[in-house]
């Protein structure tokens, strides 16, 4: 199975036509049907359903496209790594997060990286902290930004500035809305979604009630990886969702955030794997992020 291969493979899988994913890749349509049926002999399956205008992919294809993905992105990152110490500062700087008020800070950082070395771009991933690390962990991102708890041990990492507020976004109609803070009590009675995370808990309530609310007995509706979707259903007033605040979706008329009662904070880290090569665009803008943290701490 070659590089070649696979790329053309993933070409028909985002054009899902032939001839237009020829055109994209500058073969003819002979040559790269040829070229995916060659394929399909080799592993033994059919990767494409075929009609007179599109290919979509089967089962089978699915799972490879997805292997093929990374092995692409990786083969990629690898040849970028092993040359640009070649010219001038350029590459990709890949990122994974989810929903949190840090990774402002972090895109300015590279806003201002960009700024002085256009040739340096940015890609980013974004998911719940179970989807980034995953991606992290495969070699498929640079650094991930993510919310307490984090297994640091894991990881070289920096703490970002400042700290995200624990609370539940409300409908503006709810009892709840005009609330300075929401109580134990409260959220025992709440109909909650709550994070889909399962690595660890972002929030754990046992704990921050100091026992009053009964895990078993909570209120749950449903699980959401991020917020925007989960805010839909909470904008109807039959849902409250856990989370933090200065989240983009919840700058709406339709909805309130309320912070918990006790107060609770949670830190943000950028985190990258130990012992791993990483290319000067990473670096550099890992030097310029570390003596941002500096300046705003100070």
């Amino acid at each position: 199975m070659e590089l070649r291969t696979l790329r053309y493979f993933l070409a028909v899988a985002r054009e899902e036509n032939m001839t237009e994913a020829a055109n994209v890749l500058h073969v003819t349509q002979p040559t790269l049907s040829r070229q995916i049926a060659d394929l399909e002999r080799e592993l033994g399956v059919t990767l494409f359903e075929r009609t007179n205008r599109s290919c979509t992919l089967t089962s089978e294809g699915m799972r490879l496209r997805q292997r093929a993905e990374e092995v692409v992105s990786l083969v990629e990152q690898t040849e970028h790594e092993l040359t640009d110490d070649v010219g001038k500062l350029s590459g990709p700087i890949r990122i994974g997060a989810g929903e949190t008020q840090a990774m402002r800070f972090v895109l300015q950082t590279f806003a201002d990286l960009h700024h002085n070395y256009p040739g340096i771009t940015v890609e980013l991933y974004t998911g719940n902290a179970d989807a980034v690390e995953e991606r992290l962990e495969r070699g498929l991102l640079d650094f991930a930004l993510l919310i307490e708890p984090v297994n640091l041990e894991k990881y070289e990492w920096l703490r970002m500035p400042g700290a995200d507020q624990v609370g539940v976004a409300v409908s503006s109609k709810s009892e709840w809305a005009h609330c300075a803070g929401v109580k134990p009590d409260d959220v025992a009675r709440m109909p909650l979604l709550l994070s889909s995370r399962s690595s660890n808990r972002t929030v754990d309530l046992v704990e921050w009630s100091k026992g009053t609310i009964d895990s078993e007995k909570l209120n749950v509706v449903g699980h959401f990886d991020l917020l925007g979707n989960a805010a839909h259903l909470v904008r109807t007033g039959d849902a409250c969702a856990m989370g933090i605040d200065h989240l983009l979706q919840l700058e709406s008329s339709n909805l309130q955030f309320v912070p918990l009662d006790p107060p609770m904070k949670i830190a943000s880290f950028l985190v990258w794997k130990k012992y791993r090569l990483r290319s000067r665009a990473c670096e550099e803008f890992l030097q310029q992020l570390s003596a941002g943290t500096i300046s705003e701490s100070s």
